[in-house]
């Protein structure tokens, strides 16, 4: 469950007494002051695998200002299943994994399927250090990953 720390929407719409009676019981000052909020900080070992995910559904060089962000695993989706393919997979996903500091990769499954290559990764998480197997097909009917 991902975890959002700084907003919450809970009391957003109930009306607030900024009022206080003054000396002679007229109008005072401001008690409560509007408060300013600070936006999303996400911790959570499910956000961490999304935004893996996520570096899967950009082509390397894509990303505006971040040349090396993204993948080049869909040059490989239609490509025959050999074991050189393979090795490529499993070393692009090596390589994405490697680009953020919080995973850690142990091992990488790849597989061919009808609509494009299925990926078990076997992985954990700092400062979690929760094993975690994810599993994500590159469609190549419609070019997104889905986890599986």
């Amino acid at each position: 469950m991902p975890t959002y720390i700084g907003f919450s929407t809970k009391e957003i719409n109930q009306p607030q007494n900024l009022e206080r009676p003054g000396v002679d019981g007229g109008m005072g000052n401001i008690v409560h002051a509007p408060k300013l909020q600070k936006k999303f900080r996400l911790v959570d070992e499910q956000l961490v695998i999304r935004d893996f995910l996520n570096a899967f559904n950009i082509k390397q060089g894509d990303k505006v200002g971040q040349p090396g962000y993204g993948t080049t695993i869909w040059n490989y989706v239609f490509d025959p299943n050999t074991s050189d393919l393979r090795d490529l997979v499993d070393q692009e996903v090596r390589r994405v994994a490697s680009s953020d500091p919080r995973i850690v990769v142990n091992n990488v499954a790849v597989f061919t399927s009808n609509n494009g290559i299925l990926i078990e990764v076997q992985m954990y998480v700092d400062p979690f250090n929760n094993a975690v197997q994810i599993g994500f097909l590159l469609n190549r009917a419609d070019g997104t990953v889905q986890q599986v």
